[in-house]
């Protein structure tokens, strides 16, 4: 005998007990079943579930919230600094898992310049107060810590180094060496360029003093973040959750070649979820054929630095004549329509009308008082 079950008629605590189990995700999904789901959904008891154990320590007495879900939400766009500045901690908003970036401040750096050329800057769009610039160096060595215990169990993290670089004299010859892996155990290697594959060129041999290497398909470059930094990926790492008391540790090493290299400056080491674990995801909220409407794909790292793109920074289609971006919070698809694009008239003379471009705005403006006195 075949039946049905009306899961709104359950006890809302009980409703309540099940969302609490699943994701963010699915519990924003869920909350549009029905008056009862959403009830349940939008509940401290579901939101709290998703917050990290012991996050009222790592909320600022000055900060108020009146739900958890706006806390978690904020905890997702808002990176909060803890251990007195030294590390930048938030939330990735689809899994509520805990992601780091490590400050310079945090990490070992040493190199070749003399102290003089080494010195800590502020600069604009850090997360914290100061940052390392090191000048004129023949060599550097970046080492970071973080506990295993700190991040999420059961979850593919990747390690970013991320920086500017001021003068690239010197940075495309020879690749960082770069590594992730616990202390004491062999971890994941690879290598990476400092200059972006877009801006190198092969140089002669006699400016080197030896032949420039041909970059290897397993060789990286560093891509541009929306926040303006470039990020190189240093390696990977799967905790398991069955190891607490171990470090995971990053490096970046560049000891070849002996010649004195150009400017960078060092932001820190960023700790946060795989894309191939996040981009299907992120990918579902972007709108069908985005490919087309973005000129530059291979410049975003992955599908969430594109959604958060278009969230943030309206691209014109149409030839210009439409402005297109989506709602940041929902995903939802927003337009401007340019003069272009409009039927504009009125009185007066064709020499009265004309396009002119001002500061501010999206498209070329029809300024109808042209010549009026």
């Amino acid at each position: 005998m075949c039946g049905t079950l009306d899961l709104s008629a359950l006890p809302l605590g009980c409703i309540t007990l099940i969302i609490s189990f699943t994701s963010p995700r699915d519990a924003c999904r869920l909350s549009l079943v029905s008056t009862a789901f959403n009830s349940a959904a939008e509940s401290d008891a579901v939101w709290g579930s998703f917050l990290p154990s012991q996050y009222q320590a790592l909320i600022p007495s000055s900060l108020s919230f009146s739900s958890k879900k706006q806390l978690y939400l904020s905890l997702c766009e808002n990176p909060l600094l803890i251990e007195a500045g030294r590390k930048s901690f938030w939330l990735e908003r689809m899994s509520g898992k805990k992601c780091y970036m490590l400050s310079s401040r945090d990490l070992s750096i040493i190199g070749s310049d003399p102290p003089e050329y080494r010195r800590w800057i502020s600069t604009r769009g850090a997360r914290f107060d100061e940052v390392a610039y090191i000048r004129r160096f023949r060599w550097f060595e970046i080492r970071g810590r973080i506990s295993i215990s700190m991040l999420s169990p059961m979850t593919h993290y990747k390690a970013y180094l991320v920086c500017k670089v001021r003068n690239f004299c010197g940075l495309q010859f020879f690749p960082v060496k770069l590594s992730v892996g616990v202390v004491g155990t062999e971890g994941s290697k690879r290598s990476a360029y400092l200059q972006p594959k877009k801006e190198r060129r092969r140089w002669p041999y006699w400016q080197i003093g030896e032949e420039q290497p041909i970059p290897g398909d397993d060789v990286q470059f560093p891509k541009a973040r929306v926040d303006g930094w470039l990020e190189v990926e240093m390696g990977e790492f799967f905790n398991e959750g069955c190891v607490d008391d171990g470090e995971l540790e990053m490096s970046a090493l560049e000891i070849e070649g002996g010649i004195v290299k150009g400017d960078l400056i060092f932001q820190g080491i960023e700790i946060r979820l795989s894309t191939a674990e996040l981009d299907t995801a992120w990918e579902s909220l972007l709108p069908c054929q985005y490919q087309d409407l973005i000129p530059t794909l291979d410049s975003f790292s992955s599908k969430k630095d594109i959604y958060l793109s278009l969230g943030g920074n309206p691209v014109r289609i149409e030839g210009g004549r439409k402005s297109f971006w989506l709602d940041r919070v929902s995903g939802k698809k927003c337009y401007m329509l340019s003069p272009r694009n409009l039927s504009i008239i009125r009185s007066g003379p064709p020499g009265y009308r004309r396009w002119i471009s001002t500061r501010g705005a999206r498209f070329f403006s029809l300024d109808c008082h042209a010549g009026w006195v």
